[in-house]
């Protein structure tokens, strides 16, 4: 894929991005918290953790357990190059969001998985560790959580880091400490939060 022909994919994903947004109300998006990462910002977060990489690292093992149509991996493309990319893999629950990531990155070498993150990460099937993953998980707050749910996600959280989450925790906590969890010892993650950086 060269930088011409990623920069033609990445004008059609804000493109379809700008589509389904459209489509949604504001009431849903926060509901299921779906807000895109501008791709101005991914690519400023990239050169960031491009900063804190060991130069001698080829071997990128990208991963980002929500990833829409894609922001982050365009700046990952964008900012690394194909070429020290070993692997990358995106999950997307939403299966509009699903398709659309991959009918843009069939070429680039992103494997989809269309499903829930904290199920796919507590599977002994789940995608090899990465040892770098960049999301903005979804801002789902607590309340919009089904009891069963929540429990099964403090329980999962639990047996996977340790930490007990409050039952008043929004869903990208345990999408942040499910993700740490699933990494590779001594990789590198951020993910946006309202709050504050997740390094």
């Amino acid at each position: 894929m060269t930088a011409h022909h990623e920069n033609l994919v990445e004008a059609r994903r804000q493109a379809i991005q700008e589509e389904i947004d459209a489509s949604w109300s504001g009431i849903e998006r926060n509901r299921f918290g779906q807000f895109a990462t501008p791709n101005d910002l991914a690519v400023e977060i990239v050169r960031y953790v491009a900063t804190l990489l060991d130069r001698k690292r080829d071997g990128i093992r990208f991963a980002d357990p929500s990833i829409g149509s894609g922001s982050f991996f365009s700046a990952v493309l964008n900012v690394f190059g194909r070429d020290r990319i070993s692997s990358a893999v995106g999950i997307e629950l939403d299966p509009v969001f699903c398709d659309a990531a991959r009918d843009l990155w069939a070429d680039a070498g992103l494997e989809l998985i269309c499903g829930d993150f904290t199920s796919i990460v507590a599977s002994p099937s789940r995608p090899r560790a990465p040892n770098l993953i960049l999301a903005n998980p979804p801002y789902v707050r607590h309340h919009h959580l089904k009891r069963e749910y929540k429990e099964r996600l403090q329980a999962l959280t639990r047996h996977m880091t340790g930490i007990e989450v409050s039952g008043l925790a929004g869903l990208y906590v345990y999408f942040l400490l499910l993700a740490t969890a699933w990494m590779e010892e001594g990789g590198l993650r951020h993910g946006l939060s309202l709050r504050s950086s997740w390094m």
